[in-house]
């Protein structure tokens, strides 16, 4: 595996229609095709200055998360500008199982779509029907939409099909039972590991390295490596990157942004206020 930042898209908006930067199409797909080592974060903060500083702190990914963060399709175009800009990999979390949800991200510009709780390989096709052109996928076609150029990218469907990230969440017991049959989905990139959740599943709520939690975040990144298909994991603290990386595990997203600024602000507070 190469290290973080190795999979760090180069390029911007300036240099040619979305999708194609100076050195050929972005490549979050292929970079978590090949097990690079990616870091990224949770974005809950509508903001294109915290976008912009995670890409200007040298993380190769951001999710903005519609989920849990106050975002509409606004927010989240502001956001996939800003990321775009500064050379930042953005993928959209949106709030559940919806192709109309799923769609409008990617229309936007969204490099990768995360869903939420999937507990079955029926709904894990529905995300890639969702996520793909036909005759991959059952994505609605409109040839003019941001994420196209507005219409000045040759053959976009089939560089979409190429490009687009597809990646679900797996967190909690009916995702994990599940996991067999959602890894034989075709067209899925990666399964994403969502500890917190599992942790209140599995009933010790909030204890992310219990042995039971972790012995099945572990078991579903071996099953996933067994069938090459990535497998990325959320971690709150960045020593955790470390362990998941040795693991195999390539895709970290460590903490979320509003996590990471007030442990920032408290550390400028405390340093401040202490005495000799």
């Amino acid at each position: 595996m190469t290290g973080p930042g190795a999979g760090r898209p180069r390029g911007s908006d300036a240099d040619g229609p979305l999708g194609q930067g100076a050195d050929g199409p972005r490549g979050l797909r292929r970079a978590m095709a090949a097990g690079e080592e990616l870091l990224g974060t949770f974005c809950v903060i509508p903001s294109t200055e915290v976008v912009e500083l995670i890409a200007l702190a040298g993380l190769d990914f951001v999710i903005i998360d519609m989920e849990h963060g106050p975002f509409g399709l606004e927010s989240v175009r502001d956001g996939l500008v800003a990321a775009r800009a500064r050379g930042l990999w953005a993928v959209v979390r949106v709030p559940g199982l919806d192709p109309d949800a799923i769609g409008a991200a990617l229309d936007a510009g969204a490099d990768g779509v995360l869903v939420p709780q999937v507990t079955s390989a029926d709904a894990a096709r529905t995300v890639v029907a969702a996520a793909r052109f036909a005759p991959e996928g059952e994505r609605g076609a409109h040839p003019w939409v941001r994420a196209s150029g507005y219409g000045t990218v040759p053959g976009w469907f089939a560089t979409a099909n190429r490009e687009v990230a597809v990646l679900v969440m797996i967190e909690g017991t009916a995702g994990v039972a599940a996991v067999p049959e959602i890894l034989e989905v075709p067209g899925l990139d990666a399964i994403f590991l969502g500890p917190v959740d599992l942790s209140h599943s599995m009933g010790v709520p909030g204890q992310t390295d219990h042995p039971r939690v972790r012995a099945a975040l572990e078991d579903v990144a071996a099953k996933a490596a067994a069938r090459d298909t990535a497998t990325a994991v959320f971690a709150a603290e960045p020593e955790r990157a470390r362990d998941w990386w040795g693991l195999g595990v390539g895709v970290v997203a460590c903490g979320v942004d509003s996590q990471i600024i007030h442990a920032g602000f408290a550390r400028v507070a405390a340093a401040a206020r202490s005495r000799p």
